[in-house]
């Protein structure tokens, strides 16, 4: 299993949460990620695909919970690839 503290994350991520899909499967993939560029602030969840997104100054304060809550409960793995 891939050690999530210290793998490099994806560019403009700047917040992560292991989903409890990641905590059943050990897969350290299906995570959370928030991303934050000048014009908004962006929650995705790898697992089921769902998003929340945001515009500033108020982005992170709404944005940021909901990936941390969202990711405390959601079990949906990521669709496999051929």
């Amino acid at each position: 299993m891939q050690n999530t503290t210290t793998a490099t994350w994806p560019q403009g991520v700047i917040a992560r949460y292991l989903t409890k899909a990641a905590e059943i499967t050990g897969d350290p993939t299906i995570t959370v990620d928030v991303t934050e560029t000048e014009y908004d602030v962006r929650a995705e969840c790898r697992g089921c695909g769902e998003d929340r997104t945001n515009i500033p100054p108020y982005a992170s304060v709404t944005v940021t919970p909901w990936a941390q809550e969202h990711a405390e409960t959601c079990r949906a793995l990521p669709r496999p690839t051929a």
